[in-house]
């Protein structure tokens, strides 16, 4: 409660003949301020008494799905209104205009001379071309309306003046609806998601309506360990930290790295990179965009009593090379197709096999239902011993062999089960098809320690 004026704390005491009729008062006080909190306590657990209604922002709570490891990823559901919908929708589908490749028309900035600091003159030019992006999904009110609240949010940016945008797959994942925000710019724009890849993390929207200006695409494979680079992003949120900039160098140009269990080639760099960041660019000196900032380390390992060891200046970011093939493949076909057989698997080493008395081979942890391993017949607990004739020492052998097969081709392999050999013949599906938390049975890696599992 608020109070106008102040109250003195050196009032002195009234006399006796004042005392009786100031306790009156106080009585007639207390006694009203006890019926308007009765009355106030019936109002809010049976509002219909008082004819009231339940408010229309009592929603459903929905709490987004922490981040996976290092990754530096949609953050917490920001504390705004949700808006209500009209209907639950879907996503908009998309045209088959949109599947044609647009043109990527980005310039590089005019900059001055490196006698000056740059970094200004390329923050005013590329900035106007990051924006937020947010992440809505679908509530229930508390009179069963149908609402949109937000999930989470990051970053993104701009390549084709014909309003296509970059961002991560996980910054959409699971949304309901998508919208961008424009820095500067109180509105939201509703963006169609042409395509996503969650096995790269690449996302492509599109935007119409309103005029964006494109980044220019740099070459990842030209970038050198040591070289300045800027983040410019969506740190914890879109609206109090937007188009954030920090300043750092490639630390490593090829660094592998596995994110739920997806291992790609990444940039690292020391420049400063949050959660809400993901999806940003990472921009070199000359203002051309040459990654995407997609992931962080938060700890370094861990001390001898079990306790995290904080990492700092650990940034990842997706070669924009490799982002742009990928992006290509999105906006023109709408999704990436990888062969695959539908396993989780782990290599049984020559140490593993001789102290439990087992060949060596991959171990199939996990088979996905309905698709191609388990129709063949593979069952979680099998070791794959050999493919296609040749003999698997490691479970990449065997990831190696998958990747290099077409889609509907055969792959015939030889699985040790309960002490037998078994000869089965799989036909190779399309990976982007398969549920990998959609399993049948599930079995422990045996190796000590724990290790990523890969998925053909």
């Amino acid at each position: 409660m608020e109070h106008n004026g102040f109250y003195a704390l050196d009032q002195k005491p009234n006399h006796n003949h004042e005392d009786r009729g100031g306790k009156a008062f106080a009585t007639i006080v207390i006694v009203i301020v006890l019926v308007l909190l009765a009355l106030l306590v019936v109002g809010l657990f049976w509002p219909g008494l008082l004819g009231g209604t339940v408010p229309e922002y009592a929603l459903i709570e929905v709490t987004p799905t922490p981040e996976p490891g290092a990754e530096a990823t949609a953050p917490p559901a920001q504390q705004e209104q949700p808006t209500e919908a009209p209907a639950a929708t879907m996503a908009p589908s998309v045209a088959d205009a949109d599947r044609a490749m647009p043109n990527l028309d980005g310039i590089a900035p005019s900059l001055p001379g490196f006698a000056d600091n740059p970094i200004p003159d390329i923050y005013e030019a590329v900035s106007p071309g990051v924006v937020g992006v947010l992440n809505y999904v679908e509530a229930q009110s508390a009179k069963g309306r149908t609402i949109y609240t937000i999930y989470g949010s990051g970053t993104g940016f701009v390549v084709s003046s014909a309003g296509y945008i970059l961002t991560n797959a996980h910054v959409v994942e699971g949304a309901t609806k998508i919208t961008i925000k424009i820095f500067g710019e109180d509105q939201e724009w509703d963006a169609v998601l042409i395509g996503s890849d969650s096995e790269t993390d690449i996302a492509v929207l599109k935007v119409e309506g309103t005029q964006l200006q494109p980044l220019k695409l740099g070459n990842s494979d030209l970038v050198r360990v040591g070289e300045y680079v800027l983040a410019i992003g969506n740190p914890l949120s879109t609206e109090q930290l937007a188009n954030t900039i920090t300043f750092g160098i490639i630390s490593a140009t090829m660094r592998e790295v596995t994110i739920e269990n997806y291992t790609n080639t990444y940039l690292q760099t020391d420049a400063a990179i949050n959660f809400g960041n993901s999806g940003g660019p990472l921009i070199n000196l000359n203002g051309e965009v040459i990654g995407i900032n997609s992931a962080k380390t938060i700890t370094a390992g861990y001390d001898e009593m079990g306790n995290a060891v904080s990492a700092e200046g650990i940034g990842f970011a997706l070669p924009i090379n490799q982002a742009r093939r990928i992006m290509e493949v999105l906006i023109t076909k709408g999704y990436v197709e990888r062969p695959g057989i539908g396993v989780t698997v782990s290599t049984v080493d020559a140490d593993v096999a001789e102290a439990r008395e087992i060949p060596v081979g991959a171990l199939v942890e996990s088979v996905v239902k309905d698709r191609p391993a388990a129709l063949a017949g593979v069952l979680a607990g099998d070791i794959i011993t050999e493919a296609n004739g040749e003999p698997i020492l490691t479970h990449q052998q065997l990831v190696n062999i998958v990747l290099s097969r077409m889609i509907g081709d055969e792959l015939k392999i030889k699985v040790y089960r309960d002490g037998a050999y078994l000869d089965i013949t799989i036909v190779i599906g399309n990976k982007t098809d398969m549920d990998f938390d959609n399993v049948i049975g599930a079995t422990p890696t045996p190796l000590p320690e724990a290790t990523p599992t890969p998925k053909p």
